[in-house]
């Protein structure tokens, strides 16, 4: 199938698919840019309503399949911001209570990077025409990475990881457990701890004494 495209308001052509879809690759065409084949009949179409590029993403619409690079983002992206964030604090010998602000900002980071990720990883499937799996599997990953494997038929490499992460956050809470119990047992025990009463005048002790 020959393509023709838009050129600064010339037209160029015809090329082959995979020519356009270099051309998309390179950003010399955008998602804007006025495309047209012989089955658009008299009218020329934007390239992200042409079936090339993808209206929200931008990205190529590849026969061969969908792409896994968002399914990675959502995967080892926000761990990665978290872990790497732990290890700055660690090496600047930040103490707990100095810890809270800049653990809650990246923590809204991370929960909007896990989000944007995970909802492009489905619109790609989507676009590669197949049905993505259901939208609560992002509350258990494994999950959501086995369902994706059977649907796609590849992506044994992010099972495996999104277990391995798994297993390695569940014995961190594990191991940290005798530390987090022992912190709530002081702070109960503070709060338990009767208010001392308050100091008395000398007059009312005197008065206390002659009664």
């Amino acid at each position: 199938m020959e393509w023709f495209y838009d050129n600064n308001g010339q037209q160029a052509g015809p090329v082959s698919r995979e020519e356009i879809l270099r051309l998309i690759m390179q950003r010399q065409i955008k998602p804007e840019t006025l495309v047209w084949t012989q089955e658009f009949g008299a009218t020329w179409r934007p390239a992200s309503a042409a079936g090339l590029v993808s209206p929200l993403t931008g990205l190529l619409r590849m026969s061969a399949g969908s792409s896994e690079h968002w399914a990675w983002a959502l995967l080892v992206g926000p761990w990665l911001i978290q872990r790497l964030t732990l290890l700055i604090l660690d090496w600047r010998q930040i103490p707990d209570s100095g810890r809270v602000g800049p653990l809650s900002v990246v923590g809204m980071m991370s929960l909007l990077l896990f989000f944007i990720s995970f909802m492009l990883d489905r619109n790609s499937l989507r676009e590669s025409g197949k049905t993505p799996p259901g939208f609560w599997w992002w509350l258990f990953l494994p999950g959501y990475f086995w369902k994706r494997r059977q649907i796609v038929g590849r992506g044994l490499s992010l099972l495996i990881v999104s277990l391995v992460l798994l297993a390695v956050n569940v014995t961190e809470k594990i191991y940290q457990f005798p530390q987090i119990e022992k912190e709530l047992q002081m702070q109960h025990g503070q709060t338990a701890q009767p208010a001392p009463s308050a100091p008395s005048e000398p007059g009312q002790e005197n008065q206390q004494e002659e009664l």
